[in-house]
């Protein structure tokens, strides 16, 4: 079976149309969800880019890798001999272990250069940097060196393909004509409203409303901002319009390149028999606890994700599940669907039930982690967020405790903590409790990498 992964930064499902989005973002991304599944609760368990896909390519969890931010004390990549390589069989990196099984792992990402992740490099067959730009790379950059791959290699037999696309993640720096589709398509979420947007205007700290820090590296100062795509700062409804539609322009642009792929399959007959695989490292803010167009908390808007698998032979066409998945979840289902062993040491659950539309596997909470502009833990459950904050870095807004009713407040706007102390002293014994069964397991860090992170200066 050939597989090939489509890894998009900074990728909310609501802004696609195969999960109920209202703008023309994504047709080549739905017409691919619906020839196989979608899952509607997928989540990353450490949150942003490098704690992501340290936890989807080493199967475990950030407390147990070492991963839950992108630098400093909570940012290092921890195997059972503090190198990166020699693993044991049950403690093996994904990529190693289905060349084990025979099957051949090709990446492309500039990924492991912007956040010196050489680790995430670990036992691909080959592993492709298409340029120097350290991340941020253009997606026609990387269909540059993808593209010519195909051409001379798609028709080969077992193998896995990562391509991972950066244009999704800000600053949108793509040209504004591809905003001119949504002209006709105005954005209809109704929130933030005017008064939500003013009262952010008091909120502290980088990527706030008033504080949208385009600056020397290749980004400017307010006011000056080279990008049509993106405003200065957000003032308004309109200048939270604007943005929006810059968001959803990249995703459309993305879009038209994964169809270039497509494209390229069929037209040497191969789409029919390769497996499809799309989602991303974490989602981006909107307005959420004052934050916009990035991934500073661990809110329900980040760590959600797109899962979306076209498996011939196997998923069901045009179909969802519901299931409480996380991306570590990833690795053991395909291993499971090709016949590879599935390594001990993973904490991931095979979904390949599921994805046969059969019942498989469900989980009553959820616990993920974030830890770059503030280190939060929380625990998801199907109807309630809770979120213990350890340090909450610049943003003096947050507070230590706090629990939502994403059911009826899905943006969590009002704190319910103080309104329900039984089920937040419930919700924080599952969290402990979880803690420490990750802890007592092998092959984990020697200090829970959040803690680290929380003793540090945010400053």
């Amino acid at each position: 079976m050939r597989i090939i992964y489509f890894d998009i930064d900074c990728l909310r499902p609501d802004h696609l149309g195969c999960y109920g989005y209202d703008r023309p973002t994504s047709p080549c991304i739905d017409s691919i969800a619906a020839e196989g599944m979608r899952f509607n609760h997928h989540y990353c368990s450490s949150s942003p880019c490098m704690p992501s896909r340290a936890a989807w390519s080493s199967g475990r969890f950030g407390v147990r890798n070492g991963v839950v931010s992108n630098h400093s004390g909570g940012g290092q990549f921890y195997r059972e001999d503090g190198r990166y390589g020699g693993a044991k069989p049950d403690n093996e990196m994904f990529p190693r272990q289905i060349r084990k099984h025979g099957y051949n792992s090709y990446s492309f990402t500039t990924f492991a250069d912007r956040h010196s992740a050489q680790w995430f490099m670990t036992g691909w067959t080959e592993f492709h940097t298409p340029n120097l730009k350290c991340g941020g790379d253009d997606a026609s950059e990387i269909n540059a060196k993808v593209l010519p791959w195909l051409k001379n290699n798609a028709a080969q037999d077992d193998y896995f393909l990562h391509i991972h696309y950066w244009n999704a993640h800000r600053a949108y720096f793509i040209d504004g004509k591809w905003a001119d589709r949504f002209e006709d398509h105005p954005v209809t979420q109704e929130w933030p409203d005017e008064e939500t947007i003013a009262a952010h205007q008091n909120v502290k700290g980088p990527f706030v409303a008033s504080n949208q820090p385009y600056n020397d590296n290749g980004k400017a100062s307010h006011n000056k901002s080279p990008f049509p795509l993106m405003p200065d700062y957000i003032s308004n409804r309109k200048d939270f319009e604007h943005v929006v539609t810059g968001y959803d322009a990249t995703i459309a642009y993305v879009d038209y390149h994964i169809q270039q792929i497509i494209d390229e399959l069929k037209a040497q007959n191969l789409y029919e028999d390769t497996a499809i695989i799309i989602s991303a490292d974490h989602g981006d803010a909107f307005g959420e606890h004052g934050i916009y167009t990035d991934h500073c908390f661990a809110d329900e808007c980040i760590h959600r994700l797109p899962f979306i698998v076209r498996w011939p032979g196997v998923t069901p066409h045009n179909s969802e599940n519901n299931a409480f998945m996380y991306n570590i979840d990833m690795a053991p289902t395909i291993c499971e669907l090709i016949g590879a062993d599935i390594p001990k040491g993973w904490d991931g659950e095979s979904f390949a039930e599921h994805l046969r539309g059969n019942a498989g596997p469900d989980r009553d909470y959820l616990v993920w982690d974030t830890a770059l502009y503030a280190a939060q833990r929380c625990v998801r459950s199907k109807t309630h967020l809770y979120q213990r904050t350890y340090n909450p870095g610049q943003y003096t807004h947050i507070p230590e405790v706090a629990l939502f009713d994403l059911i009826n407040d899905p943006y969590q706007i009002k704190n319910i903590a103080d309104d329900y102390p039984e089920l937040v002293k419930e919700m924080q014994q599952i969290m402990d409790d979880w803690v420490g069964e990750q802890r007592a397991k092998d092959f984990t860090c020697p200090e829970d990498p959040l803690m680290l992170a929380a003793a540090e200066s945010y400053g």
